[in-house]
């Protein structure tokens, strides 16, 4: 029974590192994209307004992740104190990181462990 726990943690473990990784990874994109573009319209010598709908979509885009990196920490939370309620201690996959406390409800860490 154990060793289920156990196998079951390692594939969650397996799936939410990389997740956090890519929602990172997309917030880094989109905000090199917003660099671009403001970069490139001076360059250009362009109209400050050139640009700015698309800049407007692009914000919402990063708030939205930005929403998403802040639920999966909560997941990543939520996921440890399961973790801890099955008998299980922390699992490690190999990241810098040590779980995010269990006990921190209202106000969780961005971790790469589960």
């Amino acid at each position: 029974m154990l060793n289920e726990r156990l196998s079951a943690a390692r594939g969650i473990a397996a799936e939410l590192v990389p997740a956090e990784t890519d929602v990172e990874n997309a917030l880094v994109h989109t905000s090199k994209l917003v660099i671009a573009i403001v970069e490139g319209r001076r360059k250009a010598r362009l109209p400050i307004t050139i640009g700015q709908e698309g800049l407007d979509h692009i914000a919402q885009v990063a708030e939205r992740l930005i929403d998403a990196r802040r639920e999966l920490a909560a997941a990543h939370v939520a996921l440890r104190k399961n973790q801890i309620e099955i008998g299980l201690r922390a699992v490690a996959v190999g990241d810098l990181w040590d779980c995010p406390p269990a006990a921190e409800k209202n106000t969780p860490q961005a971790a790469n462990v589960a």
